[in-house]
C-alpha cells in the first residue's frame, strides 16, 4: 500500500500540467487568501450597516451603598450609622422607522464596497495564473535547454570516438557547454522554487516535457478592448467606487434630517433602608419602576458637518470619473501593446522555428559528409555550434511567446488564451 501511494505521488509529481499548476495556485496561493480575507471585511461593514438601522438596547445596571432614612416626601429623618443597598438599573429601545432612504444609500455604499474587494480579488487572481504561467514556462525553457545540452554532450562523445571532430576542440567546446550547463541548472531551480512560491505547493513539481509552440488564433484588437472595458479589475473597481461615493453622500446630506423611530425605556430602583413613598405623584428615586413607549423624532443639531462629509463624498466620486476616462483610454493602449506583442512573438518563432529546422539537417548533414570523408571535421564543429544556438533561439522563442499570450489575459483581465479557457 505504501509502496503504491509512493509511486502514485512521483506520477503525479512527474506529469502536473500547466492546468493542474493554475487550478492549485488559485486554492493554495498565500496573496489570495489575503485578498479573500479583505473580502470578508467587506462584507462585516455590510453587515455593520445593517446593524447600525436595527433596534438597538441600552442597558445599564448597578448596585451601591445607601444610608437609612425614614419619612416621607416632606419630612424624613437619616440614620448615617446604618448602611444598605440600592440597586438602580435603566433600559433604552430605539428602532428607526424612517430615515428618509439613508439607510439604503449606506447598504448601497456597502455592497459597492464588497464589489470593490471581489474585483480585486479578481486582479490578483489574473496576477497569480500570469505569474504562474510565467514560471511554469521557465521551467520548462531551462528543462529544454538541460536535456538538449545533455544530449548535445552525448553526441560531441560519439563524434570524438569515431574521429569525426578533432579532439581540441571539442574538449574547448564541452568546457563552454559546461559552463553554460551551470546557468541552466540555476534558471531551472529558481524556476521551479518560483512556480511552487506561486501555487503555495512547497512539493509541486511540473511534467518533465520540452516547450512546445502551440500556435492558436487571435481575435480582433477591438474585441479585445470591447472584453477589456467590461471584465478589466479596474473599471470594476472604478464604477464601484463612484456609485459607493456618492451613496455616501446622499446618506450624509439626510443625516441632518429627523429620524422617526419608536423609542422605549424602563428605569428602575431599589433599596431596603428607605420605605417606598406611595402614589403616583410622589417621585421617589430609591424605590421605583417606569416604562415610558411611544414614537417620536430624533433630531441631530449638526447642520454644518453633515453637508461638509457630504462635499467630501462627492469630490472624491469625481475625482474617481476623471480617472475612469483616463484609464479607459490607457487601458485600451496596454492591450493594442499586447496583442502586438503576441503577434512580434509568434513571427520571430515560425522564424525561429525555420532555423532550429535548419540547424538540425545542416548537423545531419556535415555528420554524414565526415563520416564518407567527404569533409573536414570543422565543418561539422560549426555545425554543432550553429545548431547550439538556433535550439536555444527557439526555446526563447517559444517561450516569449507563450509568455505574450499570458501578458495579453492578464491586460484584457479575463483569459484569453484558447490553450486554457476562452473568455466569453
Amino acid at each position: 500500500m505504501i509502496f503504491f501511494l509512493l509511486v502514485s505521488i512521483t506520477v503525479f509529481a512527474q506529469t502536473l500540467n500547466i492546468n493542474d499548476a493554475i487550478r492549485i495556485g488559485l486554492e493554495k496561493n498565500q496573496e489570495i487568501k489575503s485578498q479573500e480575507w479583505q473580502l470578508k471585511q467587506a462584507e462585516a461593514d455590510y453587515d455593520q450597516v445593517i446593524s447600525e438601522f436595527a433596534p438597538k438596547l441600552e442597558g445599564t445596571f448597578g448596585i451601591g451603598p445607601i444610608t437609612k432614612a425614614e419619612g416621607n416626601a416632606t419630612r424624613s429623618i437619616e440614620d448615617k450609622g446604618v448602611l444598605g443597598r440600592m440597586l438602580m438599573g435603566k433600559i433604552t429601545v430605539t428602532q428607526p422607522l424612517y430615515t428618509w432612504g439613508r439607510r439604503s444609500n449606506y447598504k448601497n455604499a456597502a455592497i459597492a464596497g464588497l464589489h470593490v474587494k471581489q474585483a480585486e480579488l479578481g486582479a490578483k487572481e489574473s496576477e497569480v495564473r500570469y505569474q504562474i504561467k510565467e514560471a511554469y514556462y521557465g521551467y520548462q525553457f531551462a528543462n529544454s535547454l538541460y536535456d538538449f545540452i545533455q544530449g548535445g554532450l552525448e553526441e560531441l562523445e560519439k563524434a570524438k570516438k569515431n574521429k569525426k571532430i578533432e579532439d581540441h576542440k571539442t574538449k574547448i567546446f564541452v568546457l563552454d557547454i559546461e559552463a553554460n550547463v551551470q546557468e541552466v541548472k540555476k534558471h531551472y531551480t529558481l524556476a521551479l522554487e518560483a512556480l511552487r512560491l506561486r501555487t503555495g505547493d512547497s512539493e509541486i513539481r511540473p511534467a518533465q516535457e520540452w516547450l512546445t509552440p502551440n500556435f492558436r488564433s487571435m481575435k480582433s484588437v477591438q474585441d479585445y478592448i470591447e472584453l477589456g472595458i467590461r471584465e478589466r479589475s479596474e473599471f470594476k473597481q472604478l464604477a464601484e467606487g463612484i456609485y459607493a461615493k456618492r451613496s455616501l453622500a446622499k446618506a450624509e446630506k439626510k443625516a441632518a434630517l429627523p429620524v422617526l423611530g419608536i423609542f422605549g425605556s424602563y428605569e428602575m430602583a431599589d433599596t431596603n433602608v428607605r420605605p417606598s413613598q406611595p402614589g403616583v405623584f410622589a417621585y421617589d428615586p430609591y424605590n421605583r419602576e417606569v416604562w415610558t413607549l411611544g414614537i417620536g423624532l430624533r433630531v441631530e443639531l449638526q447642520w454644518m458637518l453633515p453637508f461638509a462629509k457630504a462635499a467630501k463624498y462627492n469630490a472624491e466620486a469625481e475625482e474617481l470619473v476623471e480617472k475612469e476616462v483616463f484609464a479607459k483610454n490607457g487601458i485600451a493602449l496596454e492591450i493594442r501593446k499586447a496583442v502586438e506583442e503576441v503577434k512580434e512573438a509568434e513571427a520571430k518563432l515560425r522564424l525561429r522555428m525555420e532555423a532550429y529546422q535548419l540547424g538540425k539537417q545542416w548537423l545531419a548533414k556535415e555528420g554524414i559528409g565526415v563520416g564518407t570523408g567527404l569533409k573536414t571535421s570543422n565543418r561539422m564543429l560549426e555545425a554543432f555550434l550553429a545548431r547550439a544556438e538556433t535550439t536555444k533561439s527557439y526555446f526563447q522563442a517559444v517561450f516569449d511567446y507563450q509568455i505574450a499570450w499570458a501578458n495579453l489575459s492578464k491586460t484584457v483581465g479575463v483569459e484569453v488564451d484558447p490553450s486554457f479557457q476562452v473568455a466569453p
